[in-house]
């Protein structure tokens, strides 16, 4: 597994995007979301710093339209709008082949979750409840895989 910053968890890469596992508090007062945090490392402003997209794991039924368990409320306009904000955060631009990449790393990224090893000094099934206990749950076709 590849080293990542304090508070990260190393998910993946795909090409010129990698993929962490965090955690982000919105207000002071708010409890902390898991989130995906993904990060455009051949973009990189006069500071060294990366764009990057910031994805709360409750927002990840945007990325799946089709799912069965969503209902009819859900489209894929809703997909599309989050994969354009995606597209100029990560790359400057909303452009068709910078959201398939996107994308692909998001749906991806899920499969990855699911199979990520645990950390040298846990068990799996420790690290499973560590999961659970930041709220971290994965669910696709409404069958829940984390």
């Amino acid at each position: 597994m590849k080293a990542a910053p304090e508070g990260f968890v190393w998910v993946g890469e795909k090409g010129d995007l990698t993929l962490y596992l965090t955690h982000i508090q919105w207000n002071p007062n708010d409890a902390e979301e898991p989130s995906l945090y993904i990060r455009n490392e051949r973009r990189r402003d006069d500071n060294g710093s990366c764009n990057v997209f910031l994805l709360p794991l409750q927002d990840l039924w945007m990325f799946r339209p089709e799912d069965k368990d969503r209902g009819p409320l859900h489209k894929y306009r809703d997909m599309g709008d989050a994969l354009g904000n995606a597209s100029v955060a990560l790359y400057g631009l909303d452009v068709p082949a910078y959201r398939f990449r996107i994308h692909d790393a998001i749906l991806e990224f899920a499969d990855d979750l699911k199979n990520l090893k645990p950390p040298p000094e846990m068990t799996r099934e420790q690290w499973l409840a560590q999961l659970q206990r930041h709220g971290v749950a994965l669910r696709v076709n409404g069958q829940r895989v984390i």
